[in-house]
């Protein structure tokens, strides 16, 4: 009992117990703090690419996003199951099967990684095809998406690393150890592209910097953390955690590729501008990632929390998990409404200096961003179905809202051949229709089991 409150003490920190409001908020504050660096990551990487390449290089980026989203979605996968499968086993004190559970996740992180990266790379001239790709940005879009995914087979393996150690209560340390990757990304970037890379140069940055983030992590677990070390004498892949891990990664999986498609019909509809539409869509993303990065540090904190008291099958208290979590995503909604009404214009200057590609957007965003408002709220819904496990629910949900969004954009653009109109009313849909379905699943309580919870 003595070495088992040693390692709770040094690797991590029961969410459950205390202040839960506190709780919540110490967690939740180096992992925004995180996910801010990493937006600002993203902003700086579009910066660097479109005032040392232009605006083609802008449209390149934007064309290979639902490429790279295909592999995310496939990485999302497995991170989200870490953190439950960890989460849950973690406040129930079952230290053995953490490490029975994240040996055998980081085998499967990497033969994913290996697998996605690969069959993406070996089909990228029929995806290319698929958006509509501009001519004058193909040999590009190709280029940086060799180079990118060649980096993402070691990205799985590394954020699968993150995310367990986040799952267990810890998230100082993610924030670090992604600091250090981010800063290198950020200084390699025009180092690269300036040597003479072009396009490609922004790649090999980002490559290197995940292979360095995977050499960092291997690091940090070795020497610091017993619990989430890699142990070939842990590997466990029996029929438990296989069905319990298909159950929980299987329909975030096809959830995410379902989302992903939607925003493949973005890029073909904004490609219809050419590379001013591509490149006015390819900045509002940006911001819109900014924002998903407010709703993903929403989403993970509710799943860890959550995830924790599953497993210490303390139902009773999830009703004040979300109620928590309303009041701390109050501050960042009112944030975000301000800064599209105020910041929008400046936002959309800072990428390029075409002045029709910075009016295209701004037309955009005055539609998209009411629907980006609603982001921390639907992402804390979104979590708290992730945190009970039950990820066939979102996935049924995501779809609903992706069929929905889909019809509305093919149809507005096919009726009245208005591209922006058509994505941002399609957008604001497919939020609005997935927060009321997430709302309907808390109040029938189906994630409170009648029996015994699979931890």
């Amino acid at each position: 009992m003595e070495s088992e409150n040693i390692i709770k003490m040094q690797e991590g920190t029961d969410l459950t117990n205390g202040n839960l409001f506190n709780n919540m908020l110490k967690f939740s504050i180096p992992l925004l703090i995180t996910n801010l660096l990493s937006s600002m990551y993203n902003i700086v990487d579009g910066i660097w690419i479109g005032r040392l390449i232009g605006d083609t290089g802008v449209a390149t980026t934007t064309n290979c996003w639902p490429i790279i989203l295909v592999a995310s979605s496939i990485l999302t996968a497995v991170t989200v199951t870490t953190s439950v499968m960890v989460s849950q086993r973690y406040s129930s004190k079952e230290k053995q099967e953490i490490k029975n559970v994240i040996t055998s996740l980081y085998i499967i992180s990497i033969i994913l990684g290996v697998i996605t990266s690969g069959i993406l790379i070996l089909s990228l001239d029929f995806w290319l095809d698929i958006f509509n790709t501009p001519t004058e940005i193909l040999q590009m879009s190709r280029e940086y998406l060799t180079i990118y995914l060649i980096g993402y087979v070691f990205q799985f393996f590394e954020m699968t690393i993150i995310e367990s150690i986040r799952a267990t209560g810890n998230s100082k340390t993610p924030l670090i150890l992604l600091t250090i990757v981010m800063i290198t990304n950020i200084v390699l970037d025009p180092i690269f592209i300036l040597l003479g890379f072009g396009i490609g140069g922004a790649a090999i940055a980002t490559a290197v910097s995940m292979i360095l983030g995977l050499i960092i992590d291997l690091i940090y677990v070795k020497k610091k953390s017993k619990l989430l070390c890699f142990n070939a004498k842990h590997i466990n892949f029996n029929k438990a955690f296989i069905s319990e891990a298909s159950k929980i990664g299987f329909p975030m999986m096809i959830e995410e590729l379902s989302t992903i498609f939607t925003i493949m019909v973005e890029v073909y509809v904004s490609n219809s501008l050419g590379v001013v539409g591509g490149s006015s869509y390819g900045i509002v993303s940006k911001l819109q990632q900014v924002i998903w990065i407010i709703g993903g540090t929403v989403c993970t904190l509710l799943t860890v929390v959550v995830g924790q008291f599953i497993g210490k099958r303390d139902f009773d208290n999830l009703s004040k998990v979300l109620i928590n979590g309303l009041k701390l995503i109050f501050i960042p909604t009112t944030l975000i409404a301000l800064f599209i009404i105020f910041g929008s214009t400046w936002f959309c200057t800072i990428f390029t200096n075409n002045s029709e590609v910075i009016q295209t957007a701004i037309s955009y965003l005055s539609i998209v961003g009411i629907a980006f408002t609603l982001v921390p709220l639907c992402q804390l819904l979104y979590g708290f179905i992730l945190g009970t496990g039950k990820t066939k629910y979102t996935f049924a949900y995501c779809a609903l809202a992706s069929v929905a969004e889909i019809v509305i954009v093919l149809y507005i653009y096919n009726q009245y051949n208005r591209p922006l109109e058509a994505m941002g009313l399609g957008i604001l849909a497919w939020y609005i229709i997935l927060i009321v379905l997430c709302t309907i699943f808390y109040f029938s309580k189906k994630w409170k089991p009648s029996e015994k919870v699979n931890c």
